[in-house]
């Protein structure tokens, strides 16, 4: 059986939740993500054998800019194209929906996830300065269309 990229359902929250937790030093809670997926941001999973390998949750803004809200893979699963597939998945639907530019902010300690972004041509925009939780600076990214 091979991985499919899926809509989001209901019954996935746990699922996600728990790759959330595992991947994120500050994770959303569960009921932020039920909350993004209630409002209509775009939410995507990959999935093999009714197992939720990875998700991604993203969102079309004003003026044509998307936004990548988060991206996720479970550690068991890493390495094997599961986020790139994600990602270009999420980039086509903003696409197909006018995106002009995506943005992102990504932990600035998290440089796999930073060189993950420039591999697809992000660019760096600007550091962020105590922009999560627990005080660790971001990394705000870009990519034009």
């Amino acid at each position: 059986m091979m991985m499919i990229v899926r809509e989001f359902r209901r019954m996935d929250l746990f699922r996600v939740h728990e790759i959330e937790k595992e991947t994120f030093t500050n994770p959303y809670e569960k009921n932020i993500i039920q909350w993004l997926y209630d409002i209509g941001a775009g939410f995507l999973v990959a999935e093999e054998k009714n197992l939720i390998l990875g998700y991604t949750i993203f969102s079309l803004k004003k003026e044509n800019h998307g936004h990548i809200i988060s991206i996720a893979v479970d550690k068991e699963f890493r390495n094997q194209n599961i986020g790139s597939t994600l990602l270009k998945t999420a980039i086509n639907v903003l696409k197909k929906n006018d995106a002009k530019i995506i943005c992102l902010e990504v932990e600035s300690s998290k440089q796999i996830a930073v060189n993950f972004y420039n591999k697809f041509g992000f660019k760096k925009n600007e550091v962020l300065e105590n922009y999560y939780g627990d005080g660790s600076d971001g990394i705000s990214m870009y990519l034009k269309l």
